[in-house]
């Protein structure tokens, strides 16, 4: 995970860089608003997530995130301030969040997580299949991958064959069927809402079969999937 940070207060940039570094995250730390922005125009593909602080300096943060929108791509936004009269213009401008300060760390790791979601992106690589997480497009998909995050879900598109289903539990399992092993062939439930179907995707030609399943047969299913998954969970 990288993140960018605007902060302008030398001490809360610091306490930031112990704490990230602490949660092994990648970031940059900027000093004002303007340094942010050069930030982003560099490097802002690489970011998951921006926590831009109100009260900068050269630029206040509210015109910083207004130039994040601008910019191409999606960057996750939370605004921060020790003001909470500061929030509804923040979401105005474009930010996705809004945190009061000060917070306390595991609120803060806690908040990053949740913003920092994406979804899996399958593509073919000389007859091979890969995976790659890949950020939302715009704030209606974001909230629509924390909604699934929220519930232990990941949403997948199959690259080239215009294919989306939502899994439990399965980017470890595809990764282990497809990078770490020798599988060409695999089976991932498609819990999507009233959805009642199983993925069948072939690596060597990503090549996807959903084959319909009674509601029944289904739920038999799930469960065998939760108990093979639990395998897949950190420790």
């Amino acid at each position: 995970m990288k993140i960018l940070i605007a902060e302008n207060n030398s001490a809360a940039r610091m306490h930031h860089r112990e704490r990230l570094v602490s949660w092994g995250y990648d970031f940059d730390l900027a000093a004002n608003g303007k340094e942010a922005i050069d930030f982003f125009h560099k490097n802002g593909a690489r970011y998951d997530l921006c926590l831009m602080t109100v009260n900068l300096p050269a630029m206040e943060g509210i015109k910083a995130i207004r130039a994040i929108r601008k910019g191409a791509g999606y960057l996750p936004v939370i605004a921060c301030s020790t003001n909470s009269n500061y929030k509804a213009c923040c979401l105005e401008a474009g930010a996705d969040d809004f945190l009061v300060k000060p917070f306390v760390s595991e609120s803060l790791k806690e908040k990053l997580e949740e913003f920092s979601v994406k979804q899996v992106v399958l593509y073919l690589e000389r007859e091979r299949l890969s995976l790659h997480t890949v950020g939302p497009v715009n704030r209606a998909e974001l909230n629509e991958l924390r909604a699934l995050d929220q519930k232990g879900l990941t949403k997948f598109m199959i690259a080239d064959v215009s294919c989306h289903f939502v899994a439990q539990g399965a980017r470890h399992k595809l990764f282990d069927d497809f990078n770490n092993g020798d599988s060409v062939f695999t089976e991932i439930l498609d819990r999507t809402r009233h959805e009642h179907s199983i993925v069948q995707i072939h690596a060597s030609q990503i090549s996807v079969r959903k084959v319909g399943l009674t509601p029944e047969h289904f739920q038999q299913l799930v469960e065998k999937e939760n108990e093979m998954l639990k395998k897949y969970e950190e420790p």
